[in-house]
């Protein structure tokens, strides 16, 4: 139970490597294409939004279960407790967006747009804006911090009082990530086009970033019993992330088709200016992100006995980890840099740059300490786990 994974000399250098050389690559690629700040600053958007959505989702997955006294996942819960750790850094990531808001909301020059009225006047201002972002971030890292506080608490004792303290933090986490990340999605996606509105935004932002963070945990764990740790995951627990991959991608995919299906019923043209342009002028990304998202998740998974093998598991989760980046592109791309989006070597070099950041974050905070906290009062509930 004292298994502690060690950020090998090896990782630690690769990984800062990798991200200058992608550095490097992203500005060439922007200097020698021609592309404006507007591109810049379109990727810098794209990629936070999707790695915090990443680490959010992780968050999500804790306090649920949490909250639910469900003891199964015990034995991987510090893989999603890790994950949480690049809150921080996101929030400096987006407080930067500040020296590209001209360049990717129509809103921010209010003396140029006239567009705004009413509440979304008052809404969308640059000053409030920041000031919600702030009170966002303010919220999800303290609530965060605290859960992970009492998680860290169990490792050197087995007072129940850290246990429970965690499971209120869970509840009060929850009631304000199921308000913020609604709000949040208006203020940072949705209202990239200020005329457009979807009462179901809000959710299909959560079930996009908590399908993406599944899958990270289920490559974390795939990679972690390929280095020869976590030596008492069972299958039952593989079957059970499987589960939860297979349904929420059913759910992600009933929330696409609801905002899609009004086209047809309702034909109203504050949905139809969203989707007509994204279906016409990115066809194959369009199409794309509704097969690798639902078809590969969906039918790689219904057979009962590929949920068990954590190889083809893992495969799945691969693929749609890149389809929900697909996802975060169509929602933001064709906003901010128009029918010439696309996906090139800025596209691709700069989430590479974010990827070995995360990644970098989360292995540093899970050598710290314990794989598995032994003190948990559902651990021996996790380790003799049947699903």
């Amino acid at each position: 139970m004292d298994e502690q994974f060690i950020f090998s000399k090896q990782y630690r250098n690769i990984l800062p490597i990798l991200a200058a050389v992608s550095l490097v690559v992203f500005l060439l690629a922007v200097v020698l294409s021609g592309s404006g700040s507007a591109r810049i600053w379109s990727n810098i958007l794209l990629n936070n939004q999707f790695f915090l959505g990443i680490s959010l989702g992780a968050a999500f997955f804790i306090a649920v279960h949490r909250v639910a006294t469900s003891g199964w996942q015990t034995v991987i819960q510090r893989v999603p407790d890790a994950m949480t750790s690049f809150l921080p850094v996101a929030f400096i990531l987006m407080l930067l967006i500040y020296f590209g808001m001209n360049d990717i909301y129509a809103w921010a020059d209010s003396e140029v747009y006239e567009g705004l009225t009413g509440a979304k006047k008052i809404w969308l201002n640059i000053p409030f804006y920041f000031v919600r972002m702030v009170l966002y971030f303010a919220g999800w890292i303290f609530f965060i911090r605290m859960m992970k506080k009492n998680s860290e608490s169990l490792t050197i004792s087995s007072d129940l009082k850290y246990h429970n303290r965690r499971k209120i933090f869970a509840g009060l986490f929850l009631v304000f990530f199921g308000i913020t990340v609604s709000a949040s999605s208006w203020d940072w996606i949705m209202s990239l086009k200020p005329d457009w509105y979807s009462t179901i935004f809000g959710w299909y932002v959560l079930i996009s970033m908590f399908v993406a963070s599944l899958c990270f945990i289920i490559l974390i764990t795939w990679l972690l019993r390929r280095m020869g740790y976590l030596k008492v995951l069972r299958s039952d627990h593989v079957h059970d992330l499987a589960i939860l991959l297979f349904a929420f991608s059913i759910f992600w995919a009933y929330q696409w088709f609801a905002q899609y299906l009004l086209i047809w019923y309702g034909h109203l043209p504050e949905e139809t200016s969203y989707f007509i342009p994204r279906q016409h002028e990115f066809t194959l990304l369009f199409f794309l992100n509704l097969g690798i998202n639902f078809i590969v998740p969906f039918f790689g998974l219904i057979r009962t006995s590929s949920k068990y093998n954590l190889n083809r598991v893992a495969a799945i989760a691969a693929m749609t980890l890149i389809g929900h980046w697909i996802d975060y592109w169509l929602l933001i791309m064709p906003e901010t840099a128009g029918t010439k989006a696309t996906i090139g070597l800025p596209e691709i070099s700069m989430t590479l740059i974010y990827a070995c950041g995360f990644i970098y974050i989360f292995f540093r905070t899970l050598s710290h300490g314990p794989l598995i906290v032994k003190n948990d009062p559902f651990l021996q509930e996790s380790l003799n786990y049947e699903s």
